[in-house]
C-alpha cells in the first residue's frame, strides 16, 4: 500500500518510514490520486538512480509545510532551493488539489538540477501551478519577479537552498520584508546537527538565524534546534536536521 514498501529500502532517503512507530502511510502520501503517486514513485526510483545524494526534505518537514498551506488556503508561495524536486512536485500536487494556478515560485542556482526537475513538473502536468527560476535566490530581484508570477506579495516562503552560513543572512535579509504581513518563512536544516551541512565554513543556517533573528527581535520557533546527533524517533519530531518557523508581525 504507497509508501509501507519504503520500509524495507536501505537508503538514507526513507528513514522515516524504517522509524519504529511509522509503519503506516502519511498523510502526505494519502492525499494523492493514483496518477501522482505513481509519478511519485517513478520519480523516487530515478533519482535514487542518478543522484548519490537526493537531498530532499523529508516526511516530517512536508508535513508540517502542507499542513499550513493546505489548512489555510495559501496560495502565494516561494521555495529556495528546489534541487531535484520533491518539495516541488509536493508543493505542486496540493496547489492543484487546491484549484491554485500559479501558487509556487522557485529558484535554484544549479542549471542541471533545474532541468531534471523542471521535466517532471511537466509530466506532473504541474505547469500552471508551478514557476522554476534558475540562479541565486538571495538576487534583489528574486522577490519582485516572484510578485509578478504569484499576483502579490508571498504568504510562505521554503528556505532549503545552500546552507551556507552567509547566504543564508542575505536570504533572509531579502525575503523576509517581502512576506505579507502575518506570513510565514520556513527554514529547513536548522538544528546543530546541520551545521556541518555548511561547506563554506561550518556555521550553518542556525546561527544566521540566531543572529538574524537576535537583530531584528523576531520572534522564531526552532524545532529540533537543540538536536546535534542521535536516531532518528528520539524526539517527537522525527528530523534531526530542524524546522524553524518565523510569522512576520501584523504591524
Amino acid at each position: 500500500m504507497r509508501s509501507l514498501g519504503f520500509r524495507q529500502r536501505t537508503h538514507n532517503r526513507y528513514w522515516w518510514h524504517r522509524v519504529a512507530t511509522t509503519d503506516y502511510v502519511p498523510m502526505l502520501y494519502e492525499f494523492l490520486d493514483e496518477g501522482e503517486w505513481s509519478l511519485l514513485q517513478q520519480w523516487f526510483e530515478d533519482t535514487e538512480k542518478r543522484y548519490p545524494s537526493t537531498g530532499e526534505a523529508g516526511v516530517p518537514a512536508l508535513s508540517m509545510l502542507l499542513g499550513l498551506i493546505s489548512g489555510n488556503g495559501i496560495s502565494r508561495i516561494v521555495q529556495l532551493g528546489h534541487y531535484v524536486g520533491y518539495s516541488t512536485l509536493m508543493m505542486g500536487f496540493a496547489a492543484r488539489h487546491m484549484n491554485k494556478p500559479r501558487m509556487l515560485f522557485s529558484v535554484d542556482i544549479d542549471p542541471a538540477v533545474s532541468a531534471y526537475t523542471c521535466g517532471w513538473v511537466e509530466r506532473a502536468g504541474l505547469d500552471a501551478h508551478v514557476h522554476l527560476e534558475i540562479g541565486d535566490s538571495a538576487d534583489p530581484g528574486r522577490p519582485g519577479q516572484a510578485a509578478r508570477f504569484l499576483g502579490g506579495a508571498p504568504q510562505l516562503i521554503f528556505i532549503d537552498s545552500s546552507h551556507q552560513y552567509a547566504h543564508t543572512l542575505r536570504e533572509l535579509d531579502l525575503w523576509f520584508p517581502a512576506l505579507v504581513p502575518g506570513g510565514f518563512l520556513l527554514m529547513h536544516d536548522s538544528s546543530d546537527f546541520a551545521r556541518g551541512f555548511d561547506r563554506a565554513g561550518g556555521k550553518g543556517v542556525k546561527q544566521a538565524l540566531e543572529e538574524w533573528i537576535a537583530a531584528n527581535r523576531a520572534s522564531a520557533l526552532n524545532i529540533n534546534g537543540f538536536v546535534g546527533g542521535g536516531r532518528p524517533g528520539d524526539f517527537p519530531y522525527l528530523d534531526g536536521c530542524g524546522l524553524t518557523i518565523i510569522q512576520k508581525a501584523s504591524a
